[in-house]
């Protein structure tokens, strides 16, 4: 019998699916093991009938039928265990036929209910509760049904007991493996739910890094974009100026190099003043004139300042990108109660929504999920006047 893979257990790590093969043969190797008593009532009872002058044919030729039921009964409890919610139809009958003819042979009726009971202490599992409702009326009828054709000597009251400690017996079974079945489905949905967390932690990761790389890279390319443009623009007519701006392209990429080192290590914090700043910087260099209100309301160590910072990035990112923008405002305020911070960031000349080169691109929707993390909200639109208006609103 071995084991169905379960899916996703390549991806749950080696130790996960070490316990979890090893959760399967124990579970196997247990019920297993009270399935292999079915066929052994043979032996037994070959010798029962020995002791009492019967032949022991029927008895040696239950054992064929005995091992098929055993056979299919095994399967049937591995499906289970594998997952498969019901019992295939020809594994069970045939293990229920075999089963009943497996019983007819025996010669001695206590041997007989206790390979019953045995039998019923697993295949009750491996069914729909209701049909093993049916399977264990089924059985203890069968226990009477075969009295006409037992050749040992019955007396009611005796077999009674015996059949009232055959099912105490079979209820024992049926709890040992009740408790190695809910023992296994912990194990494996445990496993399982490791897996989907290792799952999920990755994909966040790959949301944090690529959402890092473009909020990052976005802004620092655009602003040596910038600056470099400027350069060649005053190489001639402003070397002394140009060598400047050579040197802040300079700085910037190193400062971007640094920027990816963080994202890449996952400890990169956006200081909301030293991105104002470099918000400024790159404005100021494209032509557009930069105006900060109210960045001294701003407690620099609230988590609103971290994402504020964000904001304030991929707005003016978008202003360099999406824009001929003459002025951008970068405005901080506060509401009355003192426990939202409103971010705005709007300039005053965006290109047309039409426009291919125009918003929004999938900073914006990086955008959202940041603030979104810490509890705000964000709205982007156009404003009457023909600018941009993007506007977060941030708990303390």
């Amino acid at each position: 019998m071995t084991p169905v893979s379960v899916p996703g257990e390549a991806t749950g790590g080696e130790v996960g699916g070490r316990r979890l093969r090893i959760a399967w043969w124990v579970t196997m190797g247990l019920v297993g093991f009270i399935i292999l008593l079915v066929p052994l009532m043979a032996p037994l009872d070959a010798m029962s009938a020995h002791y009492t002058g019967f032949s022991v044919w029927p008895s040696a030729v239950a054992l064929l039928p005995g091992t098929v039921s055993c056979v299919l009964l095994g399967l049937l409890f591995r499906d289970r265990v594998d997952g498969r919610s019901d019992a295939d139809p020809w594994l069970y009958w045939g293990s229920l036929a075999a089963l009943v003819l497996f019983c007819a042979l025996l010669l001695n009726p206590m041997i007989r209910v206790l390979a019953m009971a045995m039998w019923w202490s697993v295949a009750v599992f491996v069914v729909r509760p209701r049909r093993g409702v049916v399977l264990t009326a089924a059985l203890l009828a069968l226990h009477w049904c075969l009295v006409p054709v037992t050749r040992f000597e019955i007396h009611v009251l005796p077999y009674a007991l015996t059949q009232a400690f055959a099912v105490a017996y079979g209820l024992l079974l049926g709890v040992s493996v009740l408790l190695s079945v809910w023992m296994w489905d912990i194990t494996r949905d445990a496993v399982r739910t490791q897996r989907a967390r290792a799952l999920l932690a990755v994909a966040d990761e790959r949301l944090r890094f690529s959402r890092d790389m473009h909020d990052l890279l976005g802004h620092s390319l655009s602003a040596l974009s910038v600056k470099a443009e400027l350069a060649a623009r005053l190489a001639e007519r402003a070397p002394e100026r140009a060598a400047s701006e050579i040197a802040e392209v300079r700085e910037l990429a190193r400062q971007s190099l640094q920027q990816v080192r963080s994202a890449v290590s996952g400890d990169r914090d956006a200081d909301l003043a030293e991105e104002v700043a470099s918000a400024c910087t790159a404005l100021r260099a494209d032509g557009t004139e930069a105006v900060v209100t109210g960045l001294g309301l701003v407690d620099p160590r609230s988590r609103a300042a971290a994402a504020a910072a964000w904001v304030v990035r991929e707005g003016a990112t978008n202003v360099l990108r999406h824009s001929e923008a003459a002025e951008c405002r970068i405005g901080f305020t506060l509401t009355g109660d003192g426990r939202t911070l409103v971010v705005e960031v709007s300039n005053d000349k965006a290109h047309p929504v039409g426009d291919p080169v125009s918003f929004p691109g999938s900073g914006l929707v990086g955008l959202y999920e940041r603030v979104a993390g810490v509890g705000g909200s964000l709205t982007a639109a156009p404003t009457a006047d023909g600018g941009f208006l993007l506007r977060a609103v941030l708990p303390l």
